[in-house]
């Protein structure tokens, strides 16, 4: 069977996890991606430390359950999941080295709708629209908001921007979401951070997907092969 648009949306739309904290509040998102003999999901490691009420830049792995679900096609049934990648967050400014990224291995059965989504590596994306999934404060159920990507910065991370007058902005609780690209029909980066010193600038940051396979080579199967890559010529606030 031909994949169509439609197909990788859907499958995007099935991977979208939403994690808790273990009283129940919505800490931020993860998404499910293939690995070499299994699935994970990739989050933000400073959305595992929320979740269990830990120092946010903590060097070594938790070992505490994580409870999560799938809240578009298996809204509350939670699964526990444990971490088994740690890339923990970096206080060094002037760090190359790629940070926050967390991976976790589920406990239990999937629900049999999810599909492990696929990453796409691409350097050329200047104003390509987008789309992202995420649980802001008051809104445990989600919420989509859409912008455009813009391009690298010294960190390593991509930048995006909001660049419409009405409709959600990238904040608080997107944290691990995947970003969807609407032209290269499929995931190229996880939100990880959004400005914070200025209310009026409607601006947030990716980790790449280069950089997550680079962080993480178990999780280089999630590579796509169906994308055509166009050649279309800082304080922040993490978004747990």
């Amino acid at each position: 069977m031909v994949a169509t648009t439609d197909n990788y949306i859907q499958t995007f739309r099935s991977a979208i996890a939403r994690i808790f904290h273990a009283n129940g509040t919505v800490v931020g998102v993860g998404f499910l991606v293939a690995g070499r003999t299994r699935n994970y999901i990739l989050t933000c490691a400073h959305v595992v430390t929320s979740a269990l009420s830990l120092a946010e830049d903590i060097l070594e792995a938790p070992n505490n359950d994580i409870y999560l679900d799938f809240p578009l096609i298996a809204s509350g049934q939670q699964l526990k999941a444990k971490v088994v990648f740690w890339q923990p967050v970096v206080s060094n400014a002037s760090t190359s080295e790629p940070e926050d990224i967390a991976g976790l291995q589920i406990e239990g059965q999937l629900p049999k709708e999810t599909q492990a989504t696929q990453l796409i590596k691409a350097n050329n994306i200047w104003q390509h629209p987008f789309r992202i999934f995420g649980f802001p404060n008051g809104h445990n159920d989600g919420v989509w908001a859409t912008g455009v990507l813009r391009d690298g910065q010294g960190k390593g991370w991509v930048q995006l921007e909001d660049s419409k007058v009405t409709g959600y902005r990238i904040e608080p609780g997107f944290s691990g979401a995947p970003i969807w690209d609407e032209t290269l029909v499929g995931v190229v980066g996880m939100a990880v951070a959004a400005e914070k010193r200025r209310e009026d600038i409607k601006t947030a940051f990716m980790i790449p997907a280069d950089v997550l396979i680079e962080a993480w080579d178990e999780i280089g199967l999630s590579i796509s092969s169906h994308a055509h890559i166009q050649n279309i010529p800082s304080r922040v606030q993490q978004l747990k």
